[in-house]
């Protein structure tokens, strides 16, 4: 169920956030037209003053270039609010959508897709309309393989329980974690790689030519030489300017010798310190809050150092932006020129590498981690009537209104269930398009949760953890020359060579040897199961072969059966998805048919 509050909340901040987008954007539109006003004063004054000789002239340019580059400065201040605002607004209404059945805007994790895995496929795991797509919230590559596989492969029931109390921490802070995922949102994946590869191989060894003596004394020289020149042509003028001319030729031919260098570790990170920024706040965030729960303290604890991280990742990020100048050619070139200002800036970055790539690396990979965790967080916050499953240790399910959580909650049908003490293969037997595969997977797909660490459809839900292994969409595959049975036959292979070897096994099917003859299907269906009730191997088997639920005769106390079933009023028929106990005695094949024209005696 969704909470009424949460979308109250949703169209609240959607209000606010409109209000303050509008009034950003005026404040841009303003530092745009005094930026226009600062260069037009300056032509004026250049105009006015022209005769006054290059002393007057050197004045005006250089009050013109501070005024401007103030100005600079506050608007990007103020874009970067706006673009923060304005990925804020689209992260809620993504929220609000969702809410309304649409699609989320996050990877939908259909690069994680694998039919040969044990239950991915058959469970809707990842790809479009999957639990994957409906629950992400991470952006990063390490987040999104962090949630994947907690999603791929049940964890230990310790990992489960320390999940679940991290998430309910944060599930508290939902202003706070929404400002999380804005500040990630709108960077590109691929470039966090870059950042990783930067510090790791690229850098240590690009920067070995700015620690030799003589280039830093070249830096410090020429700069000191150049300014002190102008100073004394600005207020001499004569033959000075001529000597100004001289040092800033010396100063280009020096930098032209580096230039290969510095283009090179520009190329590679100069346009990712929107990310480091926005990684800083997050790291920030996550040093200077007072975590309770074990997990997540534990992960802060690994960014605890001599230095606080953020400051020297928001350092690096200043390093970068300083190198980024180079980008307007009049600045880069008044600066490279009389300060060697490139140079300088990769003195600071060589000085800065020394003593932090390390920590940077380890600083992504926390942030990756609290991304994967928030997925769920906001899960939990969206959905505040779904509750944390309860993690047994032995063999153990019981279940309270079920329900699959990707259906809508007006449509959604909800089901008790729970193990036998001892251990059953439980078959269902039903109708077609009665429920009998739905609630495998309602089972299944909540069980992935669970042992996700995530909050699962249900009012109640217990479990010991299960590996799962299922049965359900088999397809034939030309590439491989592989027909329906025999992709069957290979399943059920995978399947007892799993369930022999772990005892922790439970098995979902739905209708096994679709692609044989029925009598091939019946037998090869019962000696498959009686090998399951031999190994005490767990599951569900929907079937619509009610000789399987004959089993029962046989196997009174490891075979139990449970129906869906359809309700018939004169010649029309409906469903209520709800499963029963015993074998099924109503089908609707013949009313089917008969609705075609077909009779059957």
């Amino acid at each position: 169920m969704i909470d009424k509050n949460i979308i109250e909340n949703y169209n609240l901040l959607v209000k606010e956030l409109d209000v303050n987008i509008t009034e950003i954007k005026k404040a841009i539109n303003s530092l745009s037209y005094l930026r226009l006003g600062v260069f037009a004063f300056a032509v004026l004054l250049s105009y006015l003053f022209f005769e006054s000789g290059l002393q007057a002239l050197s004045i005006i340019f250089v009050l013109m270039l501070l005024a401007f580059l103030i100005l600079v400065k506050k608007q990007v201040k103020k874009q970067h609010l706006f673009n923060l605002y304005k990925t804020k607004l689209q992260l809620v209404q993504n929220e609000l959508d969702m809410i309304n059945g649409n699609a989320n805007i996050y990877n939908n994790g259909s690069e994680y897709q694998n039919q040969a895995h044990f239950y991915m496929d058959d469970l809707d795991v990842f790809g479009a309309h999957s639990i994957f797509a409906y629950i992400n919230r991470c952006v990063s590559f390490k987040g999104l393989d962090l949630l994947a596989n907690w999603l791929k492969k049940p964890s230990a029931k310790a990992e489960i329980e320390q999940r679940q109390v991290a998430v309910e921490e944060l599930s508290k802070l939902e202003n706070e974690i929404l400002n999380f995922r804005t500040q990630l949102f709108s960077l590109e994946s691929d470039k966090v790689k870059v950042i990783e590869y930067f510090f790791t191989a690229f850098l240590p060894k690009k920067l070995d030519f700015i620690k030799v003596i003589s280039v830093i004394i070249f830096i410090n020289a020429i700069s000191v030489l150049n300014v002190l020149v102008f100073i004394i042509a600005a207020i001499y003028g004569s033959f000075f300017w001529s000597i100004l001319g001289i040092c800033l030729i010396m100063s280009a031919v020096g930098y032209l010798l580096y230039k290969k260098q510095i283009d090179s570790i520009h190329e590679n990170i100069g346009n990712s310190v929107s990310i480091l920024n926005s990684y800083a706040d997050n790291i920030k965030w996550i040093e200077n809050t007072n975590w309770q729960s074990q997990l997540l303290v534990s992960k802060v604890n690994t960014l605890k150092s001599d230095k606080s991280l953020h400051a020297e990742i928001a350092e690096l990020a200043k390093i970068l932006n300083s190198l980024n100048t180079r980008l307007n050619p009049i600045v880069g070139l008044f600066l490279n020129l009389f300060l060697q200002w490139d140079l300088r800036c990769l003195k600071r970055l060589a000085k800065w590498e020394q003593s932090n790539s390390g920590l940077i690396i380890n600083g992504l990979n926390v942030v990756s981690e609290f991304e994967a965790l928030i997925s769920l967080a906001v899960l939990s916050n969206n959905h505040s009537a779904w509750i944390n499953p309860k993690i047994v240790d032995s063999y153990h399910i019981k279940s309270i209104a079920l329900g699959h959580p990707l259906i809508k909650e007006k449509d959604r049908i909800v089901n008790d269930f729970s193990l036998a003490q001892n251990i059953t293969i439980d078959v269902i037997t039903g109708s077609n398009m009665a429920g009998k595969s739905t609630f495998l997977r309602t089972l299944g797909v909540n069980m992935v949760l669970a042992f996700a660490g995530a909050k699962v459809c249900a009012k109640v839900f217990e479990t010991s953890v299960f590996n799962i292994l299922s049965y359900m969409r088999i397809k034939d595959s030309l590439s491989n020359q592989t027909s329906t049975f025999k992709a069957e036959i290979d399943r059920l292979k995978m399947i007892l060579e799993h369930t022999k070897i772990d005892a922790n096994s439970f098995v979902l099917i739905d209708e096994m040897l679709r692609g044989t003859n029925s009598r091939d299907k019946y037998l090869g269906s019962k000696v498959f199961i009686k090998k399951l009730i031999a190994q005490q191997t767990p599951g569900l088997i929907a079937t619509h072969d009610l000789q399987i639920a004959e089993l029962e005769k046989e196997f009174p106390q490891q075979l139990r059966n449970y129906h869906f079933d359809i309700q018939i009023k004169g010649e029309e028929m409906y469903f209520d998805y709800l499963m029963k106990d015993g074998e099924c005695k109503t089908f609707n094949a013949s009313i089917l048919l008969k609705n075609i024209g077909l009779q059957i005696d």
